[in-house]
């Protein structure tokens, strides 16, 4: 018979969605450095529990993937 681990208490698990979930990267990583999208278009990322703005991120198109396959390139 196996058992499984059930979490903390409800109230613990109550306070963590309570919590804003941190939004770390927000840009786009091109060539070892964070940068805005060449467009300057963004979207916004939604938190799925209540439907919340949580940020605005960089939208990249294919100028930023060729900007970021060229930096690949340069590396090798």
């Amino acid at each position: 018979m196996r058992s499984y681990y059930k979490g903390g208490s409800s109230s613990s698990n109550d306070n963590m969605m309570e919590r804003k979930p941190a939004i770390k990267f927000t840009k786009l990583f091109i060539n070892g450095e964070f940068v805005d999208s060449v467009s300057g278009k963004t979207f916004e990322t939604i938190d799925p529990r209540n439907g919340e703005v949580l940020g605005r991120i960089a939208e990249g198109d294919q100028n930023d993937v060729d900007l970021a396959v060229k930096a690949a390139r340069g590396a090798f």
